[in-house]
C-alpha cells in the first residue's frame, strides 16, 4: 500500500510514520520481513548508452508488539508496547560509462586545478587527494615557467583514448524504535515512538583511461568515500475514528539529529612506456610504473533535518476493503549542517536553493475471505527549487512509487507478499573537470535509476 497506514495503523512500519497506528493492535505480534532490492541505471555519455543492474538481499522489517489489554468499560482499553527495526532508504546502485575515443581527460582537471586560474600552486600545495596524486605519479609535469601540463597537452591536445569508469553505492538507513500506543475507548488512539537511525553510505568509482602513446600506457584512479553514523528522533501521533467507517489521523516528527563520520580515500597508478621527464633510462616497461594512495580524511560534522508534519485520512468499508491517504509537509530549507563555522555556507545553500514540499502516500486493500489485494501510489516531492537546475534534471519533478501485493490470513499467522517500484529523477553526474578557452568545463553523464523491491512479511499473533 506505499506506506499509506497513516490512519490505519495495525502495522508495524507505521511507527515511522504515525505511532499512534500502534494502538491499533488489539493482540501481540511478531513479525519479519525479509527483501530483495533491485535497481537499473541507464547512463549516456560521450552518445553511448549503458546499462548496469544490481541486486542485493535486505532485512526490511523485524519487530514485536506486546499488548496488555485492560478490560475497562470506559476509558483507556489498552497499552501497546512496540519494539521494531524498518529499514528506511536503501541507496544499493550500480553504473558504468565507457568510451573508445575520449575527447578529453581526467588528467585535463587535475591541471587545471593545479595551475590555480593562472596563479600555478607549489607542488607542496596540491590537493593530497587529487592533483597531489597525479603529480606524484607523473600524470601532470611542471613546465620551466612554473606551470602545469599533461601528455596530452604537449601532444597538442591530442586525445581519443580508451576511457572507462565503473561506480557504485552502497548503504541505507535503518530505525530503531521503541513505541507506546494507548486505546481509548476504541476511539480516540494515541501514539509516540523515539527512534535511533543509522546511517552507512559508501559511493566508490574507478576510473581508467588508456591512450597509449607517448610513452604513457595508462592511468587509472580511484576513490573511496563513505559516510556513517547515528541520528535520533521522536514523533509522535494521535488517530480519531468519528464513526466505524472513518478514521482521522494526524503525526509530528521532529528533526533527526545526525551525528556523521565522514571517510576518503583515492588511489592513483600510472604506466610508461619510456621514463617520464626525470627519470632515469635503461629501465624495462614494467619498471616504469608508479602507484600512491592519500591518508584517510575524517571531520566529523552533523546534521540537523526538517521537522515533518502528517495529516491522514481512511475509510474502513465493513470487511471488504479499507483505503488511506497520508499528506506529509516538509520544509527543506530548515536542513542545517553544523558546526556553522565549518558549514554555515552550506546551510545557506539550503536555504537559497530548496523549497517546502509534499509527500502523499495512497493505498487500498480488497478483501476476499481470507486473501487481501492491495496496492498503492506514493510521490514524494523534490527539495530543490526549479531555478537551481539544468532543463536537463528532472529532480525537481519529485519521485514516484507505485505498489502490489497479496496476503494470506489465518487465525494466529499472516503471510504477505509485495512488489514495490520507484523512479528516479535523472540526474547529472560529474565525471571530473577540463577547461577550455573560456574557463572550467565539468564533463559529466546522464543518469536515471529505477529500483524494485520484493518483500514477504512472515507474522505471528501471540
Amino acid at each position: 500500500m506505499s506506506g499509506a497506514y497513516g490512519a490505519l495503523g495495525g502495522d508495524l512500519s507505521v511507527v515511522n510514520n504515525n505511532p499512534a497506528g500502534l494502538a491499533i493492535y488489539r493482540g501481540s505480534e511478531f513479525t519479519i520481513t525479509p527483501a530483495l532490492n533491485f535497481s537499473n541505471t541507464n547512463s549516456e555519455f560521450d552518445n553511448g548508452k549503458f546499462n548496469e543492474r544490481n541486486t542485493v538481499f535486505l532485512l526490511n522489517n523485524i519487530g514485536y508488539v506486546f499488548t496488555r489489554n485492560l478490560f475497562k468499560e470506559k476509558g483507556f482499553q489498552s497499552l501497546n508496547f512496540g519494539l521494531a527495526y524498518n529499514r528506511l532508504s536503501d541507496f544499493n546502485s550500480k553504473a558504468y560509462i565507457w568510451s573508445p575515443a575520449a575527447g578529453s581527460s581526467m588528467l585535463d582537471g587535475f591541471v587545471w586545478n593545479a595551475n590555480n586560474y593562472g596563479a600555478p600552486l607549489h607542488y607542496n600545495q596540491l590537493n593530497d587527494f587529487y592533483e597531489g596524486l597525479a603529480y606524484d605519479t607523473y600524470g601532470i609535469d611542471i613546465l620551466p615557467d612554473g606551470t602545469y601540463t599533461n601528455i596530452f597537452i604537449e601532444a597538442g591536445n591530442d586525445y581519443g583514448q580508451a576511457m572507462k569508469r565503473t561506480m557504485s553505492t552502497k548503504g541505507g538507513i535503518n530505525e530503531f524504535s521503541l513505541s507506546m500506543g494507548a486505546n481509548m475507548n476504541h476511539t480516540l488512539f494515541f501514539g509516540a515512538t523515539f527512534g535511533i537511525q543509522s546511517v552507512s553510505y559508501k559511493e566508490s568509482y574507478f576510473h581508467i583511461e588508456e591512450p597509449d602513446f607517448a610513452g604513457l600506457k595508462y592511468f587509472d584512479f580511484s576513490q573511496d568515500f563513505s559516510l556513517d553514523g547515528t541520528g535520533v528522533n521522536f514523533k509522535a501521533g494521535v488517530i480519531y475514528r468519528p464513526i466505524h467507517m472513518l478514521r482521522l489521523g494526524a503525526a509530528i516528527h521532529t528533526p533527526t539529529r545526525f551525528w556523521l563520520r565522514p571517510y576518503l580515500l583515492t588511489g592513483m597508478e600510472t604506466q610508461f612506456g619510456i621514463a617520464p621527464p626525470d627519470q632515469p633510462d635503461g629501465k624495462t616497461d614494467r619498471q616504469f610504473f608508479y602507484e600512491t594512495e592519500s591518508d584517510r580524511f575524517q571531520q566529523r560534522f552533523n546534521i540537523v533535518t526538517p521537522w515533518r508534519y502528517q495529516f491522514s485520512a481512511a475509510t474502513v468499508i465493513s470487511s471488504l476493503g479499507v483505503a488511506n491517504i497520508d499528506v506529509e509537509y516538509v520544509n527543506y530549507t530548515t536542513c542545517k549542517i553544523l558546526p556553522n563555522s565549518d558549514y554555515g555556507a552550506e546551510t545557506g545553500i539550503a536555504e537559497t536553493q530548496f523549497k517546502g514540499n509534499l509527500n502523499i502516500r495512497f493505498g487500498a486493500e480488497f478483501r476476499l475471505g481470507p486473501m487481501f489485494f492491495r496496492g498503492g501510489t506514493a510521490y514524494y516531492g523534490s527539495p530543490y527549487k526549479k531555478e537551481f537546475l539544468p532543463d536537463f534534471d528532472n529532480s525537481h519533478h519529485g519521485t514516484l512509487s507505485y505498489s502490489g501485493g497479496i496476503g494470506f490470513r489465518a487465525r494466529n499467522f499472516y503471510m504477505d507478499a509485495a512488489f514495490s517500484h520507484m523512479n528516479m529523477p535523472q540526474r547529472r553526474a560529474v565525471l571530473y573537470e577540463t577547461f577550455d578557452d573560456i574557463g572550467r568545463l565539468p564533463i559529466s553523464t546522464l543518469m536515471k535509476t529505477s529500483s524494485g523491491k520484493f518483500t514477504l512479511t512472515f507474522g505471528f499473533r501471540l
